[in-house]
């Protein structure tokens, strides 16, 4: 699957809002988020641990969620703990177009969790 550039460079420009986030069949509302595309910590494209394949820039999404219950899922949806990542599906407010990624890490605050994702690939509606 791959990653529709042009679908996420407008959610970047118009600074779309991921309403909502899907992990394991279950619904958790964003709070806020951010779309960006930014710079992956490694010097030439590379499969990281022999598991993914990483790029030197990568689109990335910071969301906060306010519903703690979604931390009993975080340390099975990431890679680490697990052999692969669970697939995060996340939910534009007004475009119509299915985004997957990955959580990369996550810290709990007072104000909820704010995940740190990189996304995968894209499916338009």
């Amino acid at each position: 699957m791959a990653i529709n550039r042009e679908i996420l460079d407008k959610l970047i420009v118009q600074k779309e809002k991921i309403t909502h986030l899907i992990i394991q069949n279950k619904n958790f509302a964003a709070e806020s988020s951010e779309i960006v595309f930014s710079d992956v910590p490694v010097s030439r494209p590379t499969t990281r641990g022999g598991v993914y394949f990483s790029d030197t820039t990568a689109y990335k999404a910071k969301i906060l969620v306010t519903d703690f219950s979604i931390s009993q899922l975080l340390s099975q949806a990431m890679l680490g703990p697990n052999t692969e990542f669970a697939k995060i599906q996340l939910v534009p407010e007004s475009i119509p177009v299915q985004i997957f990624a990955n959580l990369t890490n996550y810290v709990q605050k007072s104000t909820g969790i704010e995940l740190n994702l990189t996304i995968m690939h894209t499916l338009s509606k």
